[in-house]
């Protein structure tokens, strides 16, 4: 059954791979794949970054990785919900919201004022340096915001290398949870050849990859405390090759 409607489409025909299209499995079509698929697969992300988060005292800001979940399993054909975009821009954000608390209190120390001072920088912030990453994340916002109003449950410095575990845990389960039915990270004009079987730069894949084996080196932080500086030090690096490698691209290959 299929009802066209102005702007919204609807499409309760049962689930099959061709539900799980670029053309249906996306916000502007409310589908049974999305709503059973989509939903479970955020609902269950959250809860494993939570228990795991439990497990192993590594805090994290669950808001923004909320979103996330949300925009991993459910809207996986945006740009915003490459792995790229989701690790770098949660780590960015955090830097930029840490800045505007920072920024803020040197310019406006206990005033009236202080708390919108702070989250509007820290969203300025973030807005810039995503887009200079090309790191666009939506999710990533409140991560720049809520620094400016809420304690946050580690040590400040910990707040972006934390965020960039939870950040790579969601990018692991999208790659096991939408690769059942369809690719992921999709084919985009920016992303249309293949590199180990994955529409990503070589580069990403590099970074990527880094990010994934240092999130489950940081998971053993508790039982060995050196394990967990390693895992720390070398998701600096995947975060790095993966936020810069653009730069590398525009000077080989200018306009």
């Amino acid at each position: 059954m299929k009802l066209k409607p102005a702007s919204v489409q609807f499409r309760f025909s049962g689930i099959c791979r061709n539900d799980f299209s670029k053309e249906w499995y996306r916000p502007g079509v409310i589908s049974l794949a999305r709503l059973v698929w989509g939903s479970l697969g955020g609902g269950l992300l959250l809860t494993f970054i939570a228990m795991l988060s439990n497990k192993t005292g590594i805090a994290v800001l669950y808001p923004p990785l909320a979103a996330t979940c949300f925009i991993n399993t459910t809207c996986v054909f945006l740009r915003v919900a490459r792995p790229k975009s989701v690790i770098v821009g949660h780590t960015i954000a955090s830097i930029c919201g840490l800045s505007g608390v920072w920024i803020g209190d040197f310019i406006n120390p206990g005033g009236e004022l202080i708390i919108p001072l702070k989250l509007g920088i820290s969203i300025l912030l973030a807005a810039v340096f995503m887009q200079i990453f090309d790191a666009d994340h939506p999710p990533a916002a409140a991560t720049a915001a809520i620094p400016a109003i809420l304690p946050l449950p580690m040590a400040w410095y910990a707040l972006p290398l934390n965020m960039a575990w939870g950040a790579t845990i969601t990018v692991i389960f999208a790659f096991i949870w939408n690769r059942i039915w369809f690719e992921f990270p999709s084919r985009d004009a920016d992303n249309c050849v293949k590199n180990a079987g994955l529409y990503m730069e070589k580069a990403q894949i590099l970074g990527v990859s880094i990010c994934i084996g240092s999130c489950i080196i940081m998971c053993f932080r508790i039982q060995s405390p050196a394990l967990g500086f390693i895992g720390v030090c070398s998701m600096a690096a995947g975060i790095i090759i993966l936020g810069t490698h653009h730069f590398r691209n525009a000077i080989k290959y200018p306009n």
